[in-house]
């Protein structure tokens, strides 16, 4: 019969309890094993989104971007510019740092003339001039734009005149013969004429073709016109469609 009395080893103390037994020989549970098991081939389901707090408030609207158009006040060439053509100067300008002077038709070739040839200007150069059509605005429905470029200054400057449909433009080409063309290019599109110019005709179309294709009313869409019509003969075609494929994969 074991004698009650005997001892135990000093390095296994007697539990109280069953449960006390079972906690001291189960390792801290590790998240994985906290996690409800799943079937096999059974995922989690995502945690459904958490709610807004309580006064949250929408992202502001993003803002604006810096104002990239500004007034020209201290640039002495512009201040020349405004002081000697007075309320003829409608304009003066930056936007994104290129200079821009809106002038009256009545003194846009001065105005060409004094830059040109004025000791702080010297715009030798007329690097481009065009057009642009505004059909909503009334009695100034097109823009000539002219840029100029000074070779000895290394500098840029854009000129601006309105002008009423069916009002001609002084021509630059006594200025700069470089303008020949690029006139007979916005009289082209446009259909702005430009008193001054001697052989001011189309340059991309012939000269019977309706319309002028960069206006804002010019269809866009293919359309038979009358210069077709005119100059196009139509012939009926009658060949032999089976011998597309083979023709093709000869030329293959």
């Amino acid at each position: 019969m074991a004698d009650d009395n005997k001892e135990l080893p000093a390095d296994k103390p007697i539990a109280e309890n069953e449960s006390d037994k079972k906690e001291e020989a189960k390792p801290d549970a590790t998240l994985a094993e906290r996690t409800e098991a799943k079937p096999e081939g059974e995922t989690a389901k995502p945690a459904p989104p958490k709610a807004a707090p309580t006064g949250h408030k929408p992202a502001p609207p993003a803002k604006k971007g810096p104002v990239v158009t500004v007034e020209i006040t201290d640039d002495p060439l512009i201040n020349k510019i405004k002081e000697k053509f007075g309320d003829a100067v409608t304009e003066a300008v930056a936007t994104f740092g290129q200079q821009i002077v809106r002038v009256k038709k009545n003194s846009y070739l001065d105005l060409c003339r004094f830059l040109q040839t004025d000791e702080d200007a010297l715009f030798d150069l007329c690097a481009d001039l065009t057009a642009i059509h505004w059909p909503e605005r009334k009695e100034e429905e097109f823009d000539v734009v002219v840029q100029l470029y000074s070779t000895q200054k290394n500098r840029r400057l854009r000129i601006k005149v309105a002008l009423a449909d069916g009002d001609a433009c002084p021509s630059l080409t006594a200025l700069w013969s470089g303008t020949d063309w690029m006139e007979r290019e916005a009289y082209d599109m446009f259909g702005i004429k430009f008193e001054g110019h001697k052989d001011l005709r189309r340059i991309l179309l012939p000269e019977d073709w309706p319309g002028h294709p960069l206006r804002k009313e010019y269809p866009v869409e293919y359309r038979d016109n009358e210069w077709t019509d005119k100059h196009l003969q139509y012939r009926e075609i009658d060949y032999d469609t089976s011998l597309i494929d083979v023709k093709y994969a000869e030329r293959r």
